[in-house]
């Protein structure tokens, strides 16, 4: 009996001692480490959303004359209405590359008062196009037509 009291001793003094070294100083260390990697992971995300809002201008400005607004990003969609040179528009997504008699742009969905819709880039302040050859400008530009 006297041999059990013993071990029952040794054992809760053991317990005891694993006990107070895991609650010292390590418990420190782990909680420094953790706010430090939560700050880091602030700091990238910020950083993330940062190179997102400057990749993505919040205006554009048209630059054409019956620049067709359409209900999805290619020339067969439906045209929602026409805007003019120097109507400005709130961008809401860039969409895909296209091409558009000999130009390639960006498709942009944008937003001006109560429509959204598509306009191709080439025809707004966002253009980021290949220059058309003299050939194609003579030619009716297929995003441009009169507003019947």
């Amino acid at each position: 009996m006297k041999k059990q009291k013993l071990f029952f001793h040794y054992l809760a003094i053991l317990f005891i001692a694993l006990l107070f070294a895991a609650c010292s100083g390590s418990g420190k260390d782990k909680n420094a480490k953790s706010k430090n990697d939560s700050l880091d992971s602030i700091k990238i995300v910020a950083d993330s959303i940062k190179k997102i809002e400057d990749a993505k201008p919040k205006f554009l400005i048209i630059q054409g004359t019956n620049v067709n607004l359409r209900v999805a990003p290619n020339l067969n969609a439906v045209r929602i209405r026409q805007f003019q040179t120097g109507d400005t528009c709130e961008v809401i997504e860039k969409g895909n590359k296209d091409t558009a008699n000999d130009v390639i742009d960006f498709w942009y969905k944008v937003k001006r008062k109560t429509k959204e819709g598509w306009v191709f880039g080439a025809l707004t302040s966002l253009k980021q196009s290949t220059k058309p050859d003299k050939q194609s400008k003579s030619k009716a530009f297929p995003l441009i037509k009169k507003q019947k």
